[in-house]
């Protein structure tokens, strides 16, 4: 019963429902296995987990079970305020727990974040009763406390992190909140995330950011490519660039290992210095020379269609060597504008940048990169990174686009990163995140990331979460959050297989999405989530309610054995024709994406393959009526142009709020960016796109498929509002029937 109880405490899950709609029951041992993957840096109690049969951890940990049991159930009863808890602005109000022979007033503190103090009393009698909970003879009664009564224009609450503090002694004398009071930090949030302007359908061009191709970048798409694009598509109207993570990657020095993978990052707080435009950074005029020494080596890497990360980022690391030369000479100690606000950079990022570009001096040094050794270096790319991109959202809003850019968030990091080192015992380095086992991976996906650990995580007030929400929203116009199910839950798999075959995590689900809309609102940053594959109703719920958009995939929007109508997708959603993880139109349409998975044996027999094939023609069909059924005409089986044409078009009229297509599909991209299931058989996250973007601005047919889009979008935001408008004036005239 005791460890029943620990492993509901700890968020252990006992069951899910399955991709089939099987319920699938964990064992006992898999969930014991990880517990025991979350205790064994526990320090008070101390835990032995050796033994993970459920009578033998019983046995070794009863007293330690029952302290733990008693620290996570008992001991919040008995704490009036928690440390962190979070109420709506619409209904502003907090939780409080008093024993039971509790009956006077109740007198409160609030300073708000921005350091307004607000003193109330509240009579008992005011106070609602939610919970009881009985232990050792004792009882304790937790009540709610509605702050609307006492909050008015001469005396606002508003939305943010607020300073509570209750004071339950008896005396009539002034209180001394430092030291009788009760203290924990009150969220109000609003009640949803930013969201969209009523009846606007906004579209845009989804990229992997280094694939672009130009002749200025230095093998890889940089900032200064992306503003090159921002320039281009904003001539049609386009609404935002959907962009792949930018979050700092691995060791960049290690010559053994690729850390590569947009959505394996080493810290989600900062950036990729290889997105550095060069010439952009105010250094650059000093080290022309340089510049022109290695264009020879700039031209040979941007002849290839896979980027040579080595060899690129031995080229941007010796121009980075340079410029920071230079800054170092005429910046630093200058007193000049730039300087100051480096230092306001460094000032504002604080301990996390510093222990960030610390981890990355010790890595550099250990590779005999002496001037990467240096802290100073790293705090200066990550300045230069921060300022390029915020320029881009900048100039995307500038140039008339209503969202700008819109972020990726991975759902985790590396164990061995700067984001897990920073913070290392909020996470459990023990297990790694994944997928369970399914059609698609029968033995499960282990994707190689860290878990944050939920107790930890609520202990520490979330500050790692808002913290990492923050960083990320402050570039962009909208974020995606990936696997956004991982509010909820996350698989972990034990780092050791003999600690069992992994099972599901829960998470504070209310208090996380409470952090997101506050900080949507904060940062005028609508919030996108990616909730493909299995997501709990009490997931999608939750999300709706919340205001975060959905993220529909086109290839899975289908009614059995059909394809969605475009009006029928999801309004509240974001409908990406394709993305990271499925082939590109063209390698669908031609199956040579089939042909690619039988090379790389993800398909492990001919029989399978033509099952594939046989599968594939069906869809092929179903895709083909689908189309013409949408009213588009033409040899669309016989000419692959006018089947893209086709496909833009008619999904352009897609209901959903947000429209995307990706700029490897208008160029007929074949190959994929990313197969997953594979690691060194394929190289992924290498591929360039075919052509640069003067090749892409020049090209009819891009051209032609732009107006397709803007034709779609168009239509289908004149059909909204006047959906809107017929539904305003039957409520008008309901209105004035009575």
């Amino acid at each position: 019963m005791s460890l029943d109880k620990l492993l509901y405490l700890q968020g252990v899950g006992a069951s899910y429902t399955d991709y089939s709609g099987r319920t699938v029951q964990h064992s006992l041992t898999d969930r014991i296995g990880i517990l025991a993957c979350m205790l064994s840096t526990c320090q008070q109690p101390k835990f032995n987990c050796e033994e993970l049969s459920p009578e033998a951890f019983v046995r070794a940990n009863q007293d330690a079970i029952n302290q733990r049991n008693y620290d996570l159930d008992v001991a919040p009863w008995q704490r009036p305020l928690a440390p962190f808890q979070y109420a709506s602005l619409s209904a502003p109000s907090f939780i409080i727990s008093l024993p039971s022979h509790w009956s006077r007033e109740l007198r409160v503190r609030i300073i708000t974040e921005a350091g307004t103090p607000i003193e109330l009393t509240i009579p008992f009698g005011d106070l609602e009763l939610v919970g009881d909970y009985f232990y050792d003879s004792h009882a304790y009664y937790r009540y709610r406390v509605s702050l609307a009564p006492f909050i008015n224009a001469e005396r606002p609450l508003p939305m943010g992190y607020h300073r509570l503090s209750c004071c339950t002694e008896p005396g009539s004398q002034p209180v001394d909140w430092d030291s009788e009071a009760h203290h924990g930090t009150l969220l109000l949030a609003p009640p949803k995330a930013k969201q969209l302007s009523e009846g606007s359908m906004p579209w845009g061009i989804s990229i992997a950011l280094y694939s672009l191709r130009s002749e200025s970048q230095w093998g890889i798409g940089d900032f200064g490519d992306l503003n090159s694009l921002i320039a281009w598509l904003s001539d049609y109207g386009c609404d935002f660039i959907q962009l792949n993570p930018l979050h700092a990657l691995g060791d960049s020095f290690n010559k053994e290992e690729a850390y590569i993978s947009p959505y394996s990052p080493s810290d989600r707080r900062r950036l990729n210095p290889l997105y550095i435009h060069i010439e952009s950074v105010s250094e650059a005029d000093e080290i022309t020379g340089l510049l022109q020494t290695c264009a020879l080596d700039r031209e040979r890497l941007n002849r290839d269609d896979w980027l040579d990360y080595p060899k690129l980022t031995q080229l941007k690391y010796r121009l980075f060597n340079a410029l920071y030369r230079v800054f170092c000479r005429d910046v630093l100690g200058s007193g000049g504008a730039r300087e100051k606000a480096f230092k306001q950079f460094i000032a504002q990022e604080g301990e996390a940048l510093l222990s960030f570009c610390e981890l990355e001096a010790t890595k550099a040094e250990s590779h005999g990169a002496s001037e990467a050794a240096k802290v100073g270096f790293h705090q200066y790319l990550q300045f230069v990174a921060h300022g390029q991109l915020i320029d881009c959202q900048r100039h995307a809003i500038a140039v008339g686009m209503s969202i700008g850019l819109i972020g990726d968030m991975a759902v985790g990091v590396r164990g061995d990163g700067a984001e897990v080192n920073h913070k290392a015992s909020l996470y459990c380095q023990q297990a790694s995140i994944g997928a369970p086992p399914d059609d698609f991976a029968p033995k499960g996906q282990n994707w190689g990331l860290t878990p944050p650990d939920p107790i930890a995580m609520a202990q520490s007030g979330f500050s790692q979460f808002i913290a990492l929400i923050r960083s990320n929203m402050r570039y962009y116009g909208a974020l995606r959050l990936d696997h956004v199910m991982g509010l909820l839950r996350l698989w972990w798999w034990p780092s050791q297989q003999s600690d069992g075959a992994g099972a599901y995590v829960f998470y504070p689900l209310d208090t996380l999405l409470a952090i997101v809309r506050l900080e949507s609102m904060r940062r005028n940053c609508v919030v996108i989530g990616e909730d493909l594959g299995i997501v709990p109703d009490e997931v999608r719920a939750k999300l709706g309610e919340a205001g975060i958009y959905a993220n529909e995939l086109f290839y899975f929007c289908r009614h059995g054995e059909s394809f969605k109508p475009p009006g029928e997708h999801k309004a509240a959603s974001l409908m990406m024709l394709a993305n990271h993880d499925v082939p590109n139109l063209q390698a669908w349409w031609s199956k040579s994406d089939l042909q690619l998975k039988r090379q790389l044996g993800l398909i492990d027999s001919d029989q399978a393959l033509a099952q594939a094939i046989g599968l594939r023609d069906e869809e092929r069909q179903q895709l083909l009526s689908w189309l013409t059924v949408n009213g588009a005409k033409g040899q669309l089986e016989e000419d692959y142009l006018q089947l893209l044409a086709a496909w833009v078009e008619v999904a352009a009229q897609s209901a959903s709020s947000l429209f995307s297509v990706q700029l490897a599909d208008l160029c007929c991209e074949s190959h994929g960016v990313n197969i997953p299931g594979t690691w060194q058989e394929y190289a992924n996250w290498q591929r360039r796109l075919p052509y640069s973007l003067t090749s892409l601005r020049q090209s009819p047919s891009i051209k032609r498929l732009l107006g397709l889009i803007v034709q779609g979008r168009t239509a289908e935001q004149a059909q909204a509002k006047a959906t809107f408008r017929q539904a305003d004036e039957q409520l008008r005239q309901s209105n004035f029937s009575r």
